[in-house]
């Protein structure tokens, strides 16, 4: 079945959803889908039209989060958008969106942050442009990395590929982390307070 989805004709319009629908929903796997599906592409024509199918349902999915953000108040309700993300949205929109985009949910908390702060288009769509492009690249290049390793069949491809990106964002993650660490300033020491004895009454 593997194997039979990954030659199909389908596999483009089912990869351009699943990335699309990858941004609400983060737990879609999109990145092993595309990752599998180049590492069993016989040639460079099909890696390049895979990697346009991403790079079309990653800007769609973008627009979607960017709206649901935009027009509603209570979609990141409860999430933590409201630190480094939202103070480098304006200041640093793209490198912010490419940045985020490798961290878990990241994509989700980002691009739906930027239209909650009202980001404006002009500036939003070459940050989503080149965040698209970067990731799309990005695991493109994964998938001819796990090629060699899995010879061309659709079932190890598609485990390399899933390994691959447990393996992305758990480092994507593990970098966050150390840069929130890293930002956040040391407490004070504290100053032992002296205990003043009672001066004698004469």
């Amino acid at each position: 079945m593997t194997g039979d989805l990954l030659g199909s004709v389908w596999l483009l319009p089912v990869l351009a959803l699943a990335v699309l629908a990858d941004g609400p929903l983060p737990f879609l796997p999109s990145e092993p889908l595309l990752m599998s599906a180049v590492a069993v592409a016989p040639d460079a024509a099909r890696i390049a039209v895979l990697a346009a199918a991403a790079f079309a349902g990653s800007l769609a999915g973008d627009a979607l989060l960017y709206a649901l953000g935009r027009g509603s108040h209570r979609f990141l309700r409860g999430r933590r958008d409201g630190t480094w993300v939202r103070r480098h949205l304006h200041r640093r929109p793209i490198l912010t969106l490419v940045a985020v985009r490798f961290v878990p949910g990241g994509r989700l908390v980002s691009v739906a942050a930027a239209g909650r702060v009202r980001l404006p288009v002009r500036r939003f769509l070459p940050a989503t442009i080149a965040s698209s492009a970067v990731w799309c690249g990005y695991m493109s290049g994964m998938g001819l990395l796990i090629a060699p390793l899995t010879q061309g069949d659709p079932l190890w491809s598609l485990a390399a590929g899933i390994a691959m990106a447990v393996v992305i964002s758990v480092a994507g993650e593990f970098g966050r982390r150390i840069v929130v660490r890293l930002r956040t300033p040391a407490p004070a020491p504290t100053r032992p307070v002296r205990a003043t004895l009672p001066t004698a009454v004469r």
